[in-house]
């Protein structure tokens, strides 16, 4: 997004947004708004409604949509906090801590998503595919949905807090005005991965999770009669 501006990442590694651009006779609050909407259409999607999609497609708009972003956005956010760590650490002691959080996000995330990816979401796409068939996949290391169903709410709170940590000590995602341009965009994709957290936090523990045990236990009343 920088390059539209003619502001080379490299060369202005050592300045600050404000100094490149005055050096290019740019306006520092239009890059800051041109970035933002940049962030806001790339995480943009057509609006979705989970009510009308079956669990097999919410599933899949899930993953393709924000275990996607995750596994794109966390690596960065966190090369970049620990970049900002080692270069502005001590002018900005709070990125120290920011860099070691960002570690245990990416850490964190990642590893939530291969577990619903490989164990959970399977299970409920099963449930999905076999309606009125109790008996779980034969992989399956449990036989109710509720144990995973549980442990994933219990991370989505631990990410949940990590975000809030995050912008407690960034002044709310906010970039001091000697930030350079990988500053700004850190604290810009951290936001942007913020708002787009607490919708993916609320697909799956407001819709999918509480519709699986729904479609669990009719299964099984259905299996019994």
């Amino acid at each position: 997004m920088l390059q539209r501006f003619e502001i080379d990442l490299c060369s202005s590694a050592g300045q600050s947004l404000t100094q490149a651009c005055s050096n290019l006779q740019l306006s520092v609050e239009q890059v800051l708004e041109k970035l933002e909407a940049a962030e806001a259409d790339r995480n943009s999607a057509p609006p979705v409604d989970p009510a009308s999609m079956s669990l097999e497609k919410l599933v899949q708009h899930i993953v393709r949509r924000h275990h996607q972003l995750v596994r794109h956005e966390i690596p960065r956010l966190a090369f970049l906090a620990h970049k900002l760590a080692t270069k502005h650490g001590q002018r900005a002691p709070q990125l120290v801590p920011v860099d070691r959080l960002m570690e245990q996000l990416q850490q964190e995330m990642i590893a939530h998503i291969e577990k619903e990816e490989n164990v959970l979401f399977p299970f409920i796409v099963h449930l999905d595919q076999h309606l009125g068939l109790a008996l779980p996949p034969a992989s399956s290391c449990f036989r109710s949905i509720t144990q995973p169903i549980r442990m994933m709410m219990n991370e989505h709170e631990t990410a949940s807090s990590i975000i809030a940590e995050l912008r407690t000590l960034t002044n709310g995602f906010t970039a001091p005005e000697w930030a350079c341009a990988n500053h700004v965009s850190f604290h810009t994709g951290l936001r942007a991965f913020e708002k787009d957290l607490k919708q993916h936090i609320y697909l799956e523990d407001d819709i999918l999770f509480p519709r699986a045990v729904e479609l669990e236990d009719s299964t099984g009343a259905l299996s019994g009669l």
